[in-house]
């Protein structure tokens, strides 16, 4: 394996006090129930997260701004500790569909969000809805209204499940020229598949359309949660299954527009009992060769220049 880094930003975590915002998907679930900093740090504790970039949730829609302004107050409560030095930044659900009428939310937001807030997310990830949505002329023109907030946009497809999401990103962002966009997850690409595959083919050729737009950077995170296949693998084998992956997104962006991300905990939905601390060393394994500059604008520098971190009050 390789060496840990001695400090990390991780772009992309969710917590969550059911009983304070509607999480209605997690109702039921082992996820029923606070997760936060205390469990996050407990996760993490062999590293030194310097800040963690939230990322919304998913909640009920009617708590989009119930959940902005829950995180904001429990960012500003949170003592810094050895482990994890705190929320960096807020990444909250903004109903950009909507077009010229998402304003009014987005002065909201950043109202109550004391300058914490640093993107915004909608997700388009739902296979049940059409891709390309993405592309209508309020979508378009609620995503270009973010230029004068100066936040930027998560895009979160499923490339696994749903190919079709991926092209009209290209066409979006393109639109949107003066916006900065981050994709989620590396587009949650197909990892049971490897190179020569059909899934795997389709899937690169589409990062390599992305990359080519230089507004646009990717998080390297979510790849665990993304095998299907029933079996048991090592976590060795893992590292040899997401290497190409890996390889792709960086030829793709750059390493200048690369940044990690944990996903806590939707990532403890893995398989191989893979969690966080297993995807870090895996990823480490992947990037052991890379120089120690490359992996500290992995790791650190371009997760803290994209989301603005030395800003945060």
């Amino acid at each position: 394996m390789g060496p840990l880094p001695n400090s990390i930003i991780d772009a992309h975590v969710h917590f969550w006090h059911p009983d304070k915002v509607n999480v209605s998907w997690v109702k039921g679930s082992p996820f029923d129930t606070h997760k936060d900093a205390i469990e996050y740090s407990e996760k993490v504790k062999k590293v030194r997260i310097d800040k963690a970039i939230y990322v919304e949730t998913d909640v009920d829609c009617y708590h989009g701004l119930v959940e902005a302004d829950w995180i904001t107050q429990y960012a500003e409560q949170l003592q810094s500790t050895e482990v994890f030095g705190g929320i960096g930044g807020i990444v909250a659900f903004a109903p950009v569909h909507q077009g010229d009428h998402v304003d009014g939310y987005l002065r909201t937001l950043m109202r109550i969000t004391n300058s914490r807030l640093k993107g915004v997310r909608y997700l388009i990830q739902d296979p049940t809805k059409d891709p390309q949505r993405v592309l209508h002329s309020d979508f378009v023109r609620g995503v270009q209204l973010l230029e004068s907030y100066n936040l930027s946009f998560d895009l979160n497809i499923n490339c696994n499940d749903s190919p079709e999401q991926f092209p009209p990103l290209k066409s979006l962002v393109a639109q949107c020229p003066r916006v900065r966009f981050v994709l989620d997850h590396m587009g949650k690409p197909p990892c049971d598949s490897q190179p020569g595959d059909t899934r795997f083919e389709f899937w690169k050729e589409q990062m390599y359309d992305l990359g080519r737009l230089d507004n646009v950077y990717c998080k390297v995170s979510g790849l665990i949660t993304e095998f299907k296949v029933d079996d048991d693998k090592t976590q060795g084998q893992v590292v040899q299954l997401l290497k190409p992956f890996i390889e792709v997104a960086r030829d793709a962006f750059g390493v200048d527009r690369l940044m990690f991300g944990g996903d806590w905990p939707v990532c403890e939905l893995s398989k191989y009992g893979l969690k966080w601390q297993q995807w870090l060393e895996i990823l480490c394994d992947i990037v052991k060769d890379w120089t120690e500059e490359d992996k500290e604008k992995l790791f650190v520098i371009n997760a803290t220049r994209f989301y603005k971190l030395n800003h945060t009050k």
